[in-house]
């Protein structure tokens, strides 16, 4: 059972578009502000919407019958 195993499908997928659509953002949002004289300036902290979104993409992997796993290498 997965994070989001309780989540429809049209659910995941909504869910999966509004974390792509915020990583964007923040990606291309700017890093720095500035107003009389004073500045400040705020990371871009991705790794936690990248976990999210590939927690997601597993969960509809799971579902549709995908590989959660790397390639299987035969050695002989």
């Amino acid at each position: 059972m997965g994070t989001y195993s309780h989540l429809t499908d049209d659910e995941l997928t909504a869910l999966r578009a509004k974390l792509v659509a915020s990583l964007t953002d923040r990606l291309t949002a700017p890093t720095a502000a500035s107003s009389s004289g004073r500045s400040v300036q705020y990371q871009q902290r991705t790794q936690d919407l990248r976990d999210e979104i590939a927690a997601v993409n597993a969960e509809i992997d799971a579902r549709s019958g995908h590989s959660a796993g790397g390639p299987i290498y035969l050695v002989g």
